[in-house]
C-alpha cells in the first residue's frame, strides 16, 4: 500500500501532521473525528491524538520539506 501524509486538524485548533502513513490510518482516524479521543496504532504503539476535528490524506510523503 502507497504511502501519504495525513493532517489532522484538531479542535484545539493545532495541526498535526503525520508522514509517511498508510491511507487505511487516516480511515481509521476519519471513523473517531468528533470524539473526545482519537487512539490509533502507528509504529506498534497506541496513540491519543486527542479530540480531532477532521483529517485529510495526501498522496504525498514529501509534505513539509
Amino acid at each position: 500500500m502507497p504511502l501519504g501524509t495525513a493532517v489532522l486538524y484538531k479542535e484545539d485548533q493545532n495541526i498535526v501532521i503525520l508522514r509517511g502513513v498508510e491511507k487505511e490510518l487516516v480511515e481509521e482516524i476519519k471513523s473517531q473525528c468528533g470524539n473526545e479521543h482519537c487512539i490509533c496504532q502507528l509504529s506498534g504503539e497506541k496513540v491519543d491524538y486527542g479530540s480531532v476535528k477532521h483529517v485529510l490524506w495526501m498522496d504525498r510523503v514529501d509534505i513539509g520539506d
